[in-house]
């Protein structure tokens, strides 16, 4: 039982680093003006760098909850124009959603992970028995996350298209993701190249937070902190 406890507490401390690092990069408003003001896009798109800002905030706000449509105008190439049609707004709203359900996890994660910390806690009762539990948790969880993290890897550097494409057709019931760029302003200011930069991003920010877990797990096991009874 206990094998299986402190297993399920090393996954529930990757699930809520991973989902952090989701939450904080995905969300940052620098990275989307940096990302465009390196590209240049505003001014390929006949539209001011603010309302290309503005157009990203309205979907980062709206999916945050910060407000509650995607209803507003820019100025594109001389004329005022919708930023976002129905079918992109009903996309946001299933983006919203998983958001939501993700940041349950993040939730469920770090609640579990506190209940598998007491439970261990309460059968040991002995700092360096329950900090050898929780190393050796953390240790096995992550040799497994690490066949997966490097299968998504090699997909991700190799084929980004067909990785992003998986993706949704995983996380999304419908084709609504399936932007034109010709009609769908959306498409036009989340390039592919964008995505692939954000998600980098994300995997490096994870690995620079669960290395020193890893490092630290791993030393206080090899100076043989005990680990005591798996009954």
């Amino acid at each position: 039982m206990t094998k299986l406890i402190r297993f399920v507490f090393g996954w529930c401390v990757i699930l809520a680093l991973l989902l952090g690092c989701v939450r904080i990069d995905a969300f940052s408003t620098s990275f989307y003006e940096q990302f465009y003001k390196e590209s240049n896009l505003a001014s390929q798109i006949g539209v001011s760098e603010g309302d290309l800002n503005k157009s990203m905030d309205m979907m980062l706000d709206y999916v945050l909850g910060k407000r509650e449509n995607l209803d507003d105008t820019i100025i594109r190439y001389g004329k005022e124009v919708e930023v976002y049609n129905e079918k992109e707004k009903t996309h946001m709203m299933d983006v919203k959603h998983l958001y939501d359900v993700a940041m349950r996890v993040l939730i469920g994660a770090i609640g579990i992970g506190i209940g598998c910390v007491l439970w261990i806690t309460y059968r040991y009762r002995d700092l360096k028995k329950i900090l050898g539990q929780l190393c050796a948790g953390l240790l096995s969880a992550t040799l497994c996350f690490l066949l997966v993290i490097v299968w998504l890897g090699i997909w991700i550097l190799t084929d980004f298209t067909d990785f992003w494409t998986h993706f949704h057709g995983v996380f999304f019931t419908n084709d609504l993701w399936l932007l034109d760029p010709a009609t769908d302003f959306m498409i036009v200011i989340c390039p592919e190249k964008m995505f692939f930069t954000l998600v980098v991003k994300i995997l490096i920010h994870f690995m620079l937070g669960l290395l020193p877990l890893e490092a630290v797990a791993y030393i206080l096991l090899k100076k043989k902190l005990p680990i005591g009874s798996d009954g």
